[in-house]
Formats: C-alpha cells, sequence, structure tokens
C-alpha cells in the first residue's frame, strides 16, 4: 500500500512539474501581443528565476543583420560588464561553441574558478537565436534534473516565439513593401492613362490645326499675290498703297500664328547640325528678350560655360525662349524679376518625374523663373492646351508651340508655379555629343 502511495505522488509530481514546465514556457501570448524579441527575452529570464537562483543571468540574442551576440538584457542591471567579462572568457575558451554544438544546458567554472556557471544555447529547429548566461551563488544546493529540463523547455519555447516575432515582423515588413509598391504602380497606371487621353485629345488637336494651318498659308499665299499684283498696277496712286500698305502687318500676324499652329501640330522644319554653346545662345537672345520685357521687370542670367553645348534650331529655340518670357513678363503686374539659368546635368541627377519623358543621357537645363502672379492648379494642367488662355494672352498657343518644338527636339518642358509664389518654367535639351 504504501509503495502504492509513493508511485502515485511520483505520477503527480511528474504531472505537476510537466504542467509548471508548459505554464512557463508558454509565450503564445508574447507572440500574439506581438512584442518584440527583447521583451520575449525579459520575460524568459523572469521565468527561469521561478525554479532556479542566479546572482546574475541575461540572455544573449543573435543579430540578424550581422548574426552577432548581442546582450539584451540582464539581471540585476549593474552585473552586465561582469556578464559581459564571463561571456568573453567563455567565447575565447570555445564554451560557448561548445554549447552551440550540444544544443542543451552545460555547468563550466567562471573565469575566476569561484563559482559556477550555466550556459545554454537558445535554439529552435531551423537555426540559433541566442544563448542564456546565469551565475550561480558562491554557496548553492545541487538542482535536480527536472530543473534543468524544466529551464530547457522555457528557452527552447521562447526561441520558437521570437522567431515567431521575427518572421512575423518580415512578413509585415514585406506586406508593408508591396502595397507601397502596389499603390505606387497604381498612381503610375493613373498617370500614364491620363496622360494618354491628353495625349489622344492633343494628337486630335494637332491634325485639326495643322489642316487649318495648311488651309490658312494656302489663302495667304494667294492673298499675298492679290496684294504685290494690286501694288505693282496701283503704283501711280498713292491712296491705294496706303491702304495696301496697313494689309501687309495684318498678314505678318496671320502668318505668325500659322507658324505657331504648325509648330505645335509638330510639322516644323527642324534645321539640324547647329550645334552652339547655350551661354551663346542665351547672350545672342539677350537684345530681344529685353526689349520684350517691362522697364519695372530686372532681368538676371547666370549661364552654363561655353563647353556646354546643344544641336537646335536657332529661330525655333528662339521662339520658345520668347514665349516664356513673355508669360512671365505677363505674369508680373507691377515690377518684379526674371531669372534665367542653364546648367548641365548627367542622366543620374535628372528628376525622376522627368525621366520618364526622356532618352537615357546628359541634358541641358534652360530654366526661366519669374516672381509674378503664378499659376493654380487648373491653368497649370492646361498650359500647353492650343488657344487656352487666362487673362495673360501669352498663356494660349505660344505654350503649345514652344512644348512642339522642345518635343522634335527630343527634350521637355515642365512648369512648377503656385498662385502668389511665381512660376518655374525648367527647358530640358539634349545636349550634343
Amino acid at each position: 500500500m504504501i509503495e502504492e502511495d509513493l508511485g502515485a505522488d511520483r505520477i503527480r509530481f511528474i504531472q505537476n512539474a510537466l504542467e509548471y514546465a508548459l505554464t512557463l514556457g508558454d509565450f503564445q501570448k508574447e507572440v500574439n501581443g506581438e512584442c518584440t524579441p527583447e521583451d520575449v527575452a525579459q520575460e524568459t529570464v523572469k521565468r527561469i528565476a521561478r525554479i532556479m537562483q542566479f546572482d546574475s543571468c541575461g540572455i544573449y540574442l543573435v543579430d540578424e543583420q550581422t548574426s552577432d551576440l548581442h546582450i539584451s538584457v540582464c539581471l540585476p542591471d549593474n552585473a552586465r560588464v561582469s556578464l559581459e567579462d564571463e561571456m568573453s572568457f567563455m567565447i575565447d575558451n570555445g564554451f560557448v561553441a561548445w554549447a552551440i554544438r550540444e544544443r542543451r544546458w552545460i555547468t563550466l567554472n567562471s573565469k575566476d574558478g569561484s563559482r559556477k556557471l550555466l550556459l545554454h544555447v537558445m535554439a529552435t529547429y531551423s537555426r540559433i537565436r541566442g544563448l542564456f548566461v546565469g551565475i550561480f551563488p558562491s554557496q548553492t544546493s545541487k538542482y535536480p534534473d527536472t530543473s534543468f529540463e524544466i529551464l530547457s523547455i522555457i528557452l527552447r519555447n521562447a526561441s520558437n516565439g521570437i522567431e515567431s516575432l521575427i518572421y512575423s515582423s518580415m512578413i509585415r515588413e514585406q506586406k508593408l513593401g508591396l502595397e507601397k509598391e502596389v499603390e505606387q504602380k497604381t498612381r503610375q497606371l493613373v498617370h500614364y492613362e491620363k496622360q494618354l487621353l491628353q495625349a489622344q485629345n492633343m494628337e486630335t488637336v494637332a491634325a485639326l490645326a495643322s489642316g487649318v494651318a495648311h488651309q490658312f498659308n494656302n489663302a495667304l499665299q494667294v492673298l499675298m499675290g492679290s496684294i504685290d499684283l494690286t501694288s505693282m498696277i496701283a503704283e501711280d496712286s498713292p491712296e491705294i498703297l496706303k491702304y495696301l500698305a496697313r494689309t501687309r502687318p495684318i498678314i505678318e500676324q496671320m502668318s505668325n500664328l500659322t507658324g505657331q499652329l504648325t509648330s505645335y501640330a509638330r510639322e516644323g522644319t527642324y534645321i539640324a547640325n547647329q550645334v552652339v554653346s547655350v551661354k551663346s545662345l542665351l547672350i545672342d537672345s539677350l537684345p530681344s528678350i529685353n526689349n520684350s520685357i517691362k522697364e519695372t521687370v530686372k532681368l538676371s542670367v547666370d549661364l552654363a560655360d561655353e563647353s556646354v553645348t546643344v544641336d537646335v534650331d536657332l529661330i525655333q529655340i528662339q521662339t520658345v525662349m520668347t514665349a516664356i518670357i513673355t508669360n512671365a513678363n505677363e505674369a508680373i503686374v507691377d515690377s518684379g524679376s526674371i531669372r534665367i539659368s542653364s546648367r548641365l546635368l548627367f542622366w543620374n541627377a535628372i528628376p525622376e518625374n522627368i525621366k520618364g519623358e526622356l532618352v537615357p543621357g546628359d541634358y541641358v537645363c534652360l530654366s526661366f523663373e519669374d516672381n509674378g502672379s503664378g499659376m493654380d492648379g487648373n491653368t497649370l494642367r492646361r498650359l500647353f492646351e492650343p488657344f487656352y488662355s487666362t487673362k495673360f494672352i501669352g498663356r494660349g498657343l505660344s505654350m503649345a508651340a514652344a512644348s512642339g518644338i522642345i518635343n522634335r527636339h527630343h527634350g521637355w518642358i515642365h512648369v512648377e508655379s503656385e498662385m502668389g509664389k511665381g512660376t518655374i518654367v525648367h527647358v530640358y535639351l539634349p545636349k550634343s555629343p
């Protein structure tokens, strides 16, 4: 009867020990609560203290980036230096490597031989996650093997919990990265769809503008021929010649308008192989630019050196600059300033939102900055639409024509503007070889 009671007591003891071990080794709450690996290490040390007494102890975790061991928690806090010293001793003498190979607890003497140390690897099925180090008191009784088994269960479950947290964090980061990528791709698709729709609309208008320009030119040629013949016949009639002379400026304005229509429709003639320095291009244009701005507007220039060259049609590029300066001048109500600058941009320095409109290469950026009234978002979006204008006459066909010219030069125009803060027009042209 006594032996049966002893057997039953032993079974109950084992059951209680197992339940206690399972309780101490349950880190599901920490994992579900999305704690950090450091939080789990802190909780692990507290649970181990319930079954074993140490003068000091700590947990080293493996750094995911460098695979180095770093101390995560130390009890008490003021024992960190001595614990680190013992750890260096164990690493130098191969005890840490021994513990990693064994994947269980090992006991050994401290550095000075006065006390016992406990070293236990923290490992999952797949990899090492950390290391537990404990320094026993100078006088301590021998712990039963059951205590060490419970310690192993706690550390094994803590390792699994840490691994789950790390993988969960990686999955969350990947999910966030994918969500951001999807969001970015979606914005790009919407942007490209808007660009495609705008391009289709502009192509339709361009075709119309081209047809109108051709018909208009034909009519102007007939008109000019008739006026020339009439002038020859009416040589002896000053009164008639006076009226004919008044028609010539109007015809020139109409001819200029058809030129702008043709430029917008991208059918203008592009004279290649005119390699000029950006500096000389702007300097040669300064007299006409100065004549087109108000006396109350101050003009300043900051130009690249002579070595920066472009291959352009001089007359067409000067037309673009005139259109931009005219717009800037009209945007300044009373007094203000216009600044023209140029700089060489290598491909990696070009803004990402501009690269999509250009072929890879090096570019010259001409910038025209004014401190005028600026434009609102709607005006900015419609700036290059033909015949769209606000109270400023220049913000109409001239900018549409300028866009056609620059596109034909394999470049791009980008405009930045805000109401009350002025406008900056950036013209990108390929650098000549």
